[in-house]
């Protein structure tokens, strides 16, 4: 509430896209840390709350977008999708990679690579424990310092390098006035049927789904991880669970789902754990690790930029919205999905020409289509450095 409050108050956290839990979080941290070093108070934390609202979040993401938005998405979605891909494998690379050559462990650097970048708060305060079972215990903390980064250099530089596109490619600035058949389907889906309403028996509904696949995943996980020894974190399982349910329940239609309540299912529990998530940052634990992790988070922007620029924008068509497919890839890469949005809505604002094209690519390809292989990536990387 009191982030709420400092974000609607201050431009400057709603011109970064900052989420309201990470600057109350955040603040509070300051706090601690303040406490701590004039050693009058250490807090320590129940993490029962924090680790369910997580679980449900995870769970939320697979149950509101299935496999069939891949297909619907046409050629352009796959092929920003496959670019997210490759930004994985070189966002991952590059946090492990540097992460040895300047002394530190390389599943810190993980926490500095696809899962605070791409992933943003969210992702990274829910792939943290699984580098901290791993015994990392500063792994939340860097992930969390490495998100908020993100979200402020994608913010920067995403706008600037879509204009630059824009002016030395001298680009028409229009959009495809032909509505394709996929990109109909596409925005059909997003939206959802207009009969879809939230109320007390499609929470109910909705609820009663997350708990069975959670009551299914987590302990089937477990049971994976004893036998096979390579680490499957409950949520994470659950997560594809969700996807596979909801793939095979927009075919059958064993249940009738509302996005809506899953929606704001998935709203509540974000904020509330990732609240609790910034709450427990052990600031401290940066001292050591400020020079390496800059150098990595330098490093991360950099190619983020290098590959929006010549990959990303040739793919894309070379065009005003290829422009800003790039710019919101930039953003995206760097900070999360909405910040992708925010600074494609920047650019589009400049030009007053909106891309829906590009709108209803970004959320699509940065909520699921990306993790799909984000994630297994990431699992596959720490476990074999662990």
């Amino acid at each position: 509430m009191l982030g709420n409050w400092v974000r609607n108050k201050y431009n400057f956290f709603w011109k970064f896209s900052i989420p309201a839990p990470v600057i109350g979080g955040f603040g509070f941290a300051i706090v601690m840390l303040i406490l701590r070093e004039a050693n009058l108070v250490i807090f320590e934390f129940d993490d029962t709350l924090y680790d369910l609202f997580m679980y449900i979040f995870f769970v939320t993401i697979g149950l509101t977008t299935g496999l069939n938005l891949l297909k619907k998405g046409g050629k352009l979605l796959l092929l920003y999708v496959f670019v997210c891909w490759l930004l994985v494998i070189v966002q991952n690379s590059v946090g492990a990679g540097v992460a040895i050559l300047t002394g530190t462990s390389p599943l810190l650097g993980l926490m500095a690579g696809y899962a605070s970048m791409q992933g943003g708060h969210g992702l990274a305060g829910s792939l943290a424990p699984v580098i901290e079972s791993l015994g990392e215990s500063s792994a939340l903390t860097v992930g969390m310092a490495a998100a908020t980064y993100g979200l402020i250099a994608g913010a920067l530089i995403g706008g600037p390098v879509g204009n630059w596109l824009i002016k030395k490619n001298n680009v028409k600035v229009e959009v495809d006035t032909m509505d394709s058949e996929y990109m109909g389907e596409l925005s059909q889906e997003l939206e959802g049927k207009k009969e879809d309403k939230v109320t007390s028996q499609n929470v109910f509904i909705s609820g009663a789904i997350v708990f069975i696949i959670l009551a299914i995943g987590i302990p089937t996980a477990e049971w994976i991880t004893n036998i096979t020894g390579f680490s499957v974190p409950g949520h994470i399982f659950s997560l594809f669970l969700g996807i596979f349910f909801r793939s095979v329940n927009d075919k059958s239609q064993l249940v009738k789902m509302s996005d809506k309540s899953m929606d704001m299912i998935s709203t509540i529990s974000l904020n509330m754990f990732l609240v609790m998530a910034m709450m427990k940052l052990k600031i401290w634990e940066l001292y050591d690790l400020a020079i390496p992790l800059t150098i990595i988070l330098v490093t991360q922007t950099i190619l983020t930029v290098l590959i929006a620029i010549f990959i990303m924008f040739k793919l894309m068509g070379k065009n005003y919205e290829a422009a800003i497919l790039a710019s919101g890839f930039i953003g995206h890469g760097l900070g999360a999905t909405p910040n992708g949005l925010v600074v494609m809505d920047a650019v589009c604002e400049k030009y007053g020409v909106f891309s829906k094209k590009a709108f209803l690519i970004i959320p699509v390809a940065g909520t699921v289509l990306t993790d799909i292989v984000g994630i297994p990536v990431f699992l596959f990387v720490a476990n074999l450095f662990s």
